[in-house]
């Protein structure tokens, strides 16, 4: 997850002191505002954190600028101790899959979570959404973070949301749904991995265009032995794949999902060249646990 998160990096002020006929100094923002411009202020203390996925695909090497919105409203950072504030914004290029955002300091409440472009025009907004107070984006997790997807590419446009409170009362297992986002179809198979290589699968089933697998899978320990593993793949052409590798994370607070990690998307895109590189060996899907990663080995 990219760690620029509006309530821990934000943007570079810049102030100028004001001395008026009385000598008294005032100190103003050459950016930003003095007092809260219209919209939710990310203040909450505990607040709520929401990951934001995004899957865009957005002209290489021109950045573009997003508003992150909470029900239509902006939201809101200070952005100096003097009481300065300044809209929360997300700076993106080409492809953004692979890589998530982070919003922090949410004051609890259900929200719809979308993003808007410097011109106004909306790319996006979930469903409603309840994000509690569930501790620091970095620090002090609790659990899973409520997740935000968000697709706009190939002349398509989808948003989805995760809702931590839902899962199973396992904690034991994670359940986990492959989204087909191509236009054939994708097969879900269960592989054992041995000495790191597939050996026997079984059929999970194909998912059509536009449609989804559910699967509920218990992951093994930490390993890079034998396990099990979601084989996905396109119909007919294994070698457009992704792998995931069903092992138990390492613990700590992961900023892509907070300190677990029990339901997750995987979303089959085609393969694909992110900005940010991929994190991981395959761009063929994105995980909304690991991005292009398989996995926390």
């Amino acid at each position: 997850m990219t760690r620029a998160r509006p309530s821990l990096l934000p943007p570079l002020l810049a102030v100028v002191a004001l001395v008026s006929a009385a000598c008294a100094t005032e100190v103003k923002p050459l950016t930003g505002y003095d007092k809260p411009p219209p919209g939710i202020i990310l203040d909450g203390n505990p607040g709520g954190t929401v990951v934001i996925w995004t899957m865009f695909d957005l002209t290489p090497g021109e950045l573009q600028t997003f508003r992150p919105r909470l029900n239509d409203q902006d939201a809101i950072i200070q952005t100096s101790s003097a009481g300065f504030y300044n809209y929360a914004e997300f700076t993106l290029s080409g492809w953004t899959g692979g890589w998530s955002q982070g919003l922090t300091g949410i004051p609890p409440d259900t929200y719809t979570v979308g993003l808007m472009d410097d011109t106004g025009q909306s790319w996006g907004k979930s469903p409603p959404l309840a994000i509690p107070a569930n501790g620091d984006y970095l620090a002090n997790a609790t659990g899973q973070y409520p997740t935000v997807i968000l697709s706009h590419f190939d002349s398509q446009a989808g948003s989805w949301a995760i809702d931590p409170s839902t899962q199973d009362a396992d904690p034991a297992t994670d359940e986990i749904t492959v989204t087909n986002l191509l236009a054939r179809d994708v097969v879900v198979e269960r592989c054992q991995v041995a000495g790191g290589s597939r050996t026997s699968c079984t059929s999970l089933g194909t998912v059509a265009p536009q449609a989804d697998l559910r699967t509920v899978e218990t992951p093994a320990g930490l390993s890079t032995a034998d396990h099990q593993a979601l084989f996905i793949h396109l119909s007919g052409d294994d070698s457009q794949s992704y792998q995931r590798d069903l092992v138990v994370g390492s613990g700590g607070n992961n900023p892509n999902f907070g300190a677990t990690c029990q339901i997750e998307r995987i979303f089959a895109t085609g393969a694909r060249t992110p900005t940010l590189g991929t994190g991981g060996t395959s761009t063929f899907a994105m995980s909304t646990c690991y991005g292009y990663a398989s996995g926390p080995m």
